[in-house]
């Protein structure tokens, strides 16, 4: 009946113009509850779709939380991603590493502490970076820088125990490429603390020309050093020459190869200037007693040598029983990144010497005093040591008549009879020899004084000019544990250099 309604209204005619105001009122009103309707519907589902992704989102964490708690076994996901992993590798490297640069430093830490004290019980200092361990004894020769046997052998032979002071330190900072300048007591091994690495960086025979070269401020120094490179190196076919005045005029070395050449200054001066010699590949040159080779009159001929010797890769080292500061400017002028190496102290005299003062007045109380001591009590080998030739000429005129065994060395000599004066007093045909303190220097003598820790005595005679000079001398024996006088360490000091004193003659011969 609700749907058939319509025909109640059948044949009446809505007047809306009459009631227009009336429907149009009322159309407004439907169409305010439309709008509003529609809004509410879209709040609606604005509403539940936010709901969903919110319900969406919670649901995605939970099972990530739940994933994650049910993955994880005592710390360790299983499903860690490549990133996480990588990186926690990395954090465990990073801690090694750590962890090892410090147990290296601290060993490093502990290592120089030992050398330290080792080095203060043998009286050893050094200055320079890095500077290498000492030797606690030969064996480490082979244990750290895996030394031959032949050498081993040959140190054995020739009596080598224990490695001197010298010994211990210069070696290590050769073997190590270092370049190095050193000082340290007549006698104490030097020779041997430049000759050892040498052989051992050199390994064997070559044929590229001269690798090494040794400089000696003497004739018999450097035969002396001839000899005991060949000692050293018995074993092995290293070309070792020593530079004879023949060698020097006619010898080319260029067809003659050579490994190890030992020369004076001069003799390879006029080699190089006659182009005899050829330094360019030279890989070691040693400076031996380089306090006398940098004095004035020889140190042009060192000069041109060290400019020859134009490799770039050369590894230079000075030895000398002295170590004026000149010597020591020099050092550091010529050398990169040296170590200085010091046994004792740098100028101190021998503590094995027993030395004593004794003012003789005059230069003839000097001869004088000398006929008394020879007279009361000769004890052979007596080395006299005079300021020049011309004064060693002159004592040997007053002395060779004296019924005493008396033989002279000096650079007017042949070498012929330098060679038969050296070897008369080492077989003891000679009980007393007289050379300048040049001549003599670095010679080893059976029984010499101070030299490898031997005994003796040294006497000084002086007279009134020569007291302004005393207060050098006394330094020098104070230090050694002598007994001095208080006013000698009261006098001025001189340069010996620059007040060189003119002496009279020695001699009682009446002038012609």
């Amino acid at each position: 009946m609700a749907n058939d309604s319509s025909f109640l209204f059948a044949g009446i005619r809505f007047d809306r113009k009459k009631f227009g105001s009336d429907i149009a009122r009322f159309q407004k009103k439907d169409s305010d509850n439309n709008s509003v309707n529609v809004w509410s519907a879209a709040e609606d589902e604005s509403e539940k779709i936010r709901e969903t992704v919110e319900e969406i989102t919670a649901s995605t964490k939970k099972r990530k939380r739940k994933g994650t708690s049910s993955e994880t076994v005592e710390g360790f996901s299983v499903f860690r991603n490549s990133t996480s992993v990588t990186q926690s590798n990395d954090d465990e490297v990073r801690a090694d590493e750590e962890s090892v640069k410090l147990n290296k430093k601290k060993e490093q830490n502990r290592q120089l502490e030992r050398d330290a004290i080792f080095r203060k019980k043998h009286n050893i200092h050094v200055s320079g970076y890095n500077v290498p361990s000492p030797l606690l004894n030969f064996d480490e020769l082979k244990s750290r820088y895996k030394c031959q046997s032949y050498l081993l052998r040959n140190l054995k032979e020739l009596g080598f125990r224990e490695p001197t002071p010298i010994q211990r330190q210069a070696i290590p900072v050769l073997l190590h490429g270092r370049e190095c300048f050193a000082c340290a007591p007549t006698g104490s091994g030097k020779t041997f603390a430049f000759v050892c690495p040498m052989l051992m960086k050199l390994k064997a025979a070559s044929k590229d020309g001269i690798r090494a070269v040794i400089i000696c401020p003497t004739r018999e120094l450097s035969a002396q050093t001839y000899r005991e490179c060949k000692k050293l190196a018995k074993g092995k076919k290293f070309r070792i020459k020593f530079m004879t005045k023949h060698l020097a005029r006619n010898a080319e070395f260029s067809k003659n190869p050579c490994d190890i050449l030992i020369s004076t200054p001069l003799r390879l001066r006029l080699a190089i200037k006659k182009k005899k010699v050829d330094l360019s590949r030279v890989e070691y040159l040693v400076l031996d007693e380089s306090d006398k080779l940098f004095e004035p009159e020889l140190f042009k001929q060192i000069d041109s040598v060290i400019k020859a010797c134009s490799n770039p890769s050369i590894i230079r080292s000075l030895f000398s029983a002295t170590l004026p500061d000149f010597v020591e400017d020099r050092a550091r002028e010529l050398m990169h990144d040296a170590v200085r190496v010091i046994v004792g102290r740098k100028n101190m005299a021998s503590e094995t010497i027993k030395q004593k003062l004794v003012f003789t007045g005059s230069e003839e109380g000097k001869l004088l005093a000398i006929r008394q001591s020879f007279a009361e009590s000769l004890n052979p080998p007596v080395l006299v040591f005079v300021q020049s030739k011309e004064r060693a000429k002159e004592l040997y005129g007053e002395l060779a008549f004296d019924n005493i065994r008396v033989d002279v060395i000096h650079s007017d000599l042949s070498q012929e009879e330098r060679e038969n004066a050296v070897d008369n007093f080492r077989a003891g045909k000679t009980w007393v020899l007289i050379a300048t303190d040049v001549v003599a220097r670095g010679m080893d003598f059976k029984g010499r004084s101070g030299r490898a820790g031997r005994t003796g005595e040294a006497i000084t005679f002086y007279t009134e000019e020569d007291i302004p000079f005393l207060r050098n001398v006394a330094n020098l024996m104070a230090t050694s544990g002598c007994d001095v006088p208080s006013w000698f360490m009261e006098l001025r000091k001189k340069k010996w250099k620059k007040h060189r004193p003119k002496r009279d003659s020695i001699s009682t011969k009446p002038d012609l």
